[in-house]
C-alpha cells in the first residue's frame, strides 16, 4: 500500500490530508500526520479569544481524535522529524524521545512558520520569563500563566492584524493597559492604507489599547535590561510583559538539510512539487514565484494541490489536476467590531505610490464605510480594493471585491 506522510497539521496539512481521504480510501493509501502540537489539529487564529479567556482549550479544537480516526488518518505527536532521507524515502522521527523511521512513497511538507523575535531574551537575562511570541497553544499558556499575577502593564510589538488580536485580548483579559508599537506610520501598513488605519487607530484607542506608530525599541537590550526599562522610552515605566507580533518566517530548515532548493521558503512548482518530484509543499513554508504568502488562502489552496499531485505521482492512472496558480491575495481582518477586507493590490508600497502607475479612488458610500479602489494607470482594470467599516462588512463586500478585480472599474465607484 503507498503511504503519503504530511509534516505539519496547520492548515494546509490538514487540508492536503482531507483532500487526500477524499481522493483514495485507507484500503487504497495511508496518510500519516507528524505534529509536534497536542492536540493536533487547532484553531491557530483563536489563540487571542483563548488568552482573553473567551473560549476553552477544548473549543479551539478543528477536527478531534474521532475524526482521524474515521478517515484513516494516522497521527504522530507530539512528534519531531529531525531528517528527511531522500534516496531511501524515509524520515528519522522523535517520538516522545523514541527515536523512530518512517518511510514514504511521496511526502507533502506542511511545516508552517515561526515568529520572528529579534533579540529574544536568553536564559539568564533580565528580560528573560517576560517577553514571549504568540504563535501555538503552548505559547499562549504561558503568557496566560505570566500574566496572571501582573495585571498592570503589557505591551505588543507590531501592529499587523495579530499583534491587534493579541493587544486587544490582553486587555480583555484584565491587564489595565496595553501598548501597541507599530515601526510603520500606521497599523496594518500591508493591509490598509493611511486613512482606513486612521479609522481603525481611532477604534482601538476608544476601547482602551494605547498605540504608538513609528515607534522603534532596540529589542536587543533584552539581553541586558528589563523589559521595563527597554520599553519605557515608548511605553513609559512599569511594562510587565512584551509580546513580539514582528511578523513570521518559513520553516524551511528540514527542506534544507535534505538539499531541497529553498529560498524565502521551500521553492515549489505549479504542482507544488519541490526540487525532489516525491516531496510537495504547501501553506506558510512554501514558496511559489518568488512568494511566500503566509495567508490561510494560500494554505488552503496549496494544501489542496499538493494532496492531488501528491497522488497523481502514486497514482498515474488519477484524473489530472489543474495546476496551482498563484494565490490572488484576499484577506478578511475583523478587529472587535471593526471588519477590513481587501483583494489584489489594495495597498501600494512607497516606490509603488511614488511610480504613477496607479489611480486612487475613494467614491463616498452609505453608512459607516471607506472604500478605496486602485485601477491600474494603463489598461484601466481594477488592480485591488479594500473597504474598512463596521462588523458585517466583510460577508459582503469580499466576493464583490473579488469580482471587481481585473476589470474595468465599476461606474459606482468611480
Amino acid at each position: 500500500m503507498k503511504q503519503i506522510v504530511i509534516i505539519g497539521a496547520g492548515t494546509a496539512g490538514i487540508t492536503a490530508a482531507g483532500e487526500l481521504r477524499k481522493i483514495h480510501s485507507a484500503e487504497e493509501m495511508g496518510v500519516t500526520v507528524i505534529t509536534r502540537e497536542v492536540p493536533p489539529d487547532y484553531s491557530r487564529i483563536r489563540l487571542p479569544e483563548f488568552l482573553a479567556g473567551a473560549v476553552t482549550k477544548e473549543q479551539l479544537v478543528i477536527h478531534n481524535a474521532q475524526w482521524f480516526s474515521s478517515n484513516g488518518i494516522t497521527v504522530c505527536a507530539p512528534a519531531e522529524v529531525a531528517r528527511i532521507d531522500r534516496e531511501g524515502k524515509s524520515l528519522s522521527v522523535m517520538v516522545n524521545g523514541e527515536a523512530r523511521s518512517v518511510a514514504y512513497d511521496a511526502l507533502i511538507l506542511a511545516t508552517g512558520s515561526f515568529p520572528f523575535t529579534p533579540g529574544m531574551p536568553e536564559p539568564g537575562s533580565p528580560s528573560y520569563g517576560s517577553v514571549f511570541a504568540l504563535r501555538t497553544l503552548e505559547d499562549a499558556e504561558k503568557i496566560k500563566a505570566h500574566t496572571a499575577s501582573r495585571r498592570e502593564s503589557a505591551a505588543v510589538l507590531g501592529g499587523g492584524l495579530l499583534g491587534l488580536e493579541a493587544a486587544r485580548a490582553l486587555k480583555n483579559s484584565g491587564i489595565k493597559t496595553v501598548h501597541v508599537l507599530e515601526t510603520a506610520g500606521w497599523l496594518l501598513p500591508r493591509q490598509l492604507d493611511a486613512t482606513a488605519s486612521g479609522l481603525l487607530k481611532d477604534y482601538l484607542e476608544a476601547e482602551g489599547l494605547t498605540i504608538h506608530t513609528g515607534a522603534s525599541v532596540d529589542t536587543s537590550a533584552f539581553g541586558v535590561r528589563s523589559v521595563s526599562e527597554v520599553l519605557e522610552p515608548v511605553c513609559g515605566a512599569g511594562v510587565e510583559t512584551a509580546l513580539y507580533s514582528m511578523g513570521v518566517r518559513s520553516n524551511k530548515s528540514l527542506a534544507e538539510e535534505a538539499g531541497i532548493p529553498c529560498g524565502r521558503g521551500i521553492i515549489i512548482n505549479n504542482e507544488t512539487a519541490t526540487g525532489d518530484p516525491d516531496i510537495f509543499a504547501a501553506g506558510d513554508c512554501a514558496e511559489f514565484e518568488g512568494v511566500s504568502w503566509g495567508i490561510v488562502p494560500a494554505a488552503l489552496e496549496q494544501g489542496k494541490k499538493a494532496a492531488q499531485f501528491a497522488a497523481g505521482r502514486l497514482f498515474p492512472d488519477d484524473a489530472r489536476p489543474s495546476p496551482y496558480v498563484q494565490t490572488v491575495p484576499r484577506t478578511v481582518l475583523k478587529i472587535g467590531a471593526r471588519e477590513a477586507v481587501s483583494a489584489g493590490t489594495a495597498v501600494l508600497t512607497p516606490e509603488q505610490e511614488k511610480s504613477g502607475g496607479w489611480i486612487s479612488r475613494t467614491p463616498s458610500l452609505e453608512g459607516d464605510l471607506y472604500l478605496r479602489v486602485l485601477e491600474d494607470a494603463e489598461t484601466g482594470l481594477v488592480s485591488g480594493a479594500l473597504v474598512f467599516g463596521p462588523e458585517g462588512t466583510g460577508r459582503f463586500w469580499l466576493t464583490k471585491l473579488q469580482q471587481a478585480v481585473g476589470k474595468p472599474c465599476p461606474d459606482e465607484w468611480k
